[in-house]
């Protein structure tokens, strides 16, 4: 999957968005992965989260899991 128009940070709908789940899901995720480190992978830039496009397409290729790197 090409993301290469996508920018290098994505809001979480944005991200919600591409991976064709819902805004709450989404949400859902990048809490658990804040906590666990499995989920939808974030960063905090202040209080907002992004989600850095690389690993976003790691996850949609499939070189990396909800439950963490394989």
């Amino acid at each position: 999957m090409a993301l290469d128009n996508v920018p290098e940070l994505l809001t979480i709908t944005e991200a919600a968005e591409l991976l064709r789940i819902s805004r709450t899901t989404a949400y859902a995720e990048a809490k658990r992965f804040e906590l666990t480190g499995q989920g939808l992978p974030v960063i905090r830039v202040g209080r907002s989260l992004r989600t850095p496009r690389e690993q976003l397409r790691r996850l949609i290729v499939g070189e990396a899991s909800w439950a963490g790197d394989q």
